[in-house]
C-alpha cells in the first residue's frame, strides 16, 4: 500500500479471498469495526516507522467475513523517508485448525496469562502487567477474574460458567475497570488449565484535553525537553522542546496519542524504555545520562529524569520523562579527554624519537677503542658514554613515569 493506505500491489490469495470488490482503498475490504482499527493502525505506523503493527482484521469478499491476522511494516529509504506500507497476512481460521493453540503465543506474538483449571493465575507475561498496572507478586494466589484485579468479562457471561474441551477457544470482551482498558481474550485450553491471550482493542480518537496532567503554563515551566505517557505507553503531552529533541533521537517528531518509541538500538535507549516501563509500573523515579551522535564531530547529551505523575488523591496515573540538555558540559569533557589524549602522545612522543638515535649512538661508543687515542681524547671521551647513559635513563624514567596515564 502507499502511505494512504491504498493498495499497489496484492498476491493471489488475498485477491481470492476479496473476490468481487475492486477498488483502491484497503479500507473498502474490511468490515466497518476493522476499518477504524486499521485507521488508528496506519497512524501508529506513520508515527513510528520502525515499529511493526499487528492486527486481527475482518475481511470483506469472496466467502463470509473471514479473518486475518496481519503484521503491518512500514517501508522507508535511507533518508527514512516513507514510501509505503507492507501488510503480511495469515488466515485466522487455518491458525486454529492446523497449530495447536496453546502456540498461538509463538504464532502470533499475543502476550498471555497462563491459568489452572480453576483460574488462578500461574504465569504472567510483563505486557499483560503493564497493560493491567499489576505488579507481580499482586497476582499472587488470585484468580485472574477477582475484583482485586480489576479484569472483567464485558458481556454477562461469569467465569465460573467458561469450561472448554481440549480443542476449542472462546474469544472474550474484556474490560479493565482500574484503567479503563479494553481487550479481546482468547481463552483457549492448555495442559495445565487456560491460556487467556490478550489484544489491546483499538479505541476511537479520544480527547487529549480530558486527560492531560498538566496546564500549558505548569508544562512550559518544566525545564527541558517534556513528553508525559500514560499506562500504555501513549505519549499524553509533550512541550515544543520534547517535539524538537524527539526528531533527533527517533527520526520523527512524537505524536500525541500514539505510542512512545525509539528507533535507535543503543543500549542506553533501552535501558530508558525499561526505567519508564518500571515507573509506570511501581512509580519508581529515575536518572540515566544519554549520548547521541549528531554528526562526523558533534555528539549531543542529556540528563534524563523519569518520575511518576500522581492526581490529587494520590494514584498514579502517568510518567513524566524529563530530557535536560547538557551537550556543552559533555562535548567540553570530550573536548579535554581528546586534549589530554594528544598531550600524552606529545610527552611520549620524544620518548620513541630519542631512544633510537641514542642507542645507535651507545652502539657506536662500545666499538670505539680508547686506546687508539691521544690523552686529551681519551679525557673527552670519557665523558661521552656516562653523559649518553645517563641521558638514555632520564627518556627511560619519563616513559615510565607517562605510563601511568594509560
Amino acid at each position: 500500500m502507499d502511505v494512504e493506505g491504498n493498495l499497489l500491489d496484492s498476491n493471489k490469495i488475498f485477491k481470492e479471498t476479496v473476490e468481487g470488490v475492486e477498488t483502491a482503498s484497503l479500507s473498502s475490504y474490511l468490515s466497518e469495526s476493522s476499518c477504524r482499527d486499521f485507521a488508528r493502525t496506519m497512524d501508529e505506523l506513520l508515527s513510528c516507522p520502525k515499529e511493526k503493527q499487528h492486527l486481527l482484521l475482518e475481511l470483506r469478499g469472496g466467502r463470509s467475513n473471514p479473518k486475518v491476522w496481519i503484521e503491518f511494516s512500514v517501508i522507508t529509504n535511507l533518508d527514512m523517508d516513507l514510501l509505503g506500507v507492507v501488510g503480511i497476512g495469515i488466515d485466522f481460521q487455518f491458525l486454529k485448525q492446523e497449530i495447536p493453540l496453546d502456540n498461538l503465543c509463538d504464532i502470533l506474538g499475543l502476550p498471555s496469562i497462563l491459568l489452572d483449571e480453576n483460574f488462578f493465575v500461574i504465569e504472567v507475561e510483563d505486557v499483560v502487567r503493564n497493560w493491567l498496572g499489576i505488579d507481580l507478586d499482586e497476582f499472587s494466589d488470585k484468580r485472574i477474574f477477582d475484583s482485586e484485579l480489576g479484569l472483567e468479562i464485558v458481556t454477562n457471561t461469569s467465569w465460573r460458567s467458561l469450561s472448554l474441551s481440549h480443542e476449542s477457544s472462546q474469544f472474550l470482551p474484556l474490560k479493565d475497570s482500574k484503567l479503563g482498558h479494553e481487550f479481546t481474550g482468547l481463552l483457549v485450553r492448555h495442559k495445565k488449565g487456560y491460556q487467556l491471550f490478550f489484544l489491546p482493542k483499538m479505541k476511537e480518537p479520544f480527547s487529549l484535553q480530558t486527560t492531560k496532567p498538566f496546564s500549558e503554563t505548569q508544562l512550559t515551566a518544566i525545564p527541558g525537553s517534556v513528553w508525559v505517557v500514560d499506562s500504555d505507553m501513549n505519549l499524553i503531552q509533550q512541550n515544543n522542546a520534547g517535539k524538537v529533541l524527539s526528531e533527533s533521537w527517533s527520526g520523527s517528531k512524537f505524536q500525541e496519542g500514539s505510542k512512545l518509541q525509539f528507533t535507535s538500538d543503543s543500549s542506553r535507549f533501552t535501558q530508558l524504555k525499561e526505567n519508564v516501563r518500571k515507573c509506570l509500573l511501581k512509580g519508581s523515579s529515575s536518572e540515566i545520562e544519554l549520548n547521541l551522535k549528531l554528526n562526523e564531530e558533534e555528539f549531543g547529551f542529556w540528563k534524563v529524569n523519569v518520575k511518576p505523575v500522581l492526581n490529587p488523591n494520590g494514584d498514579r496515573v502517568a510518567a513524566l520523562i524529563q530530557a535536560i540538555d547538557i551537550s556543552a558540559w559533555g562535548n567540553k569533557l570530550v573536548e579535554i579527554q581528546h586534549e589530554n589524549k594528544k598531550l600524552k602522545e606529545l610527552a611520549l612522543k620524544p620518548s620513541h624519537v630519542l631512544r633510537s638515535p641514542l642507542s645507535s649512538m651507545l652502539g657506536l661508543l662500545d666499538l670505539i677503542d680508547p686506546h687508539q687515542l691521544d690523552i686529551e681524547n681519551q679525557k673527552y671521551f670519557s665523558y661521552l658514554k656516562p653523559l649518553a647513559k645517563e641521558l638514555d635513563d632520564v627518556i627511560r624514567t619519563n616513559a615510565k613515569n607517562m605510563s601511568v596515564f594509560d
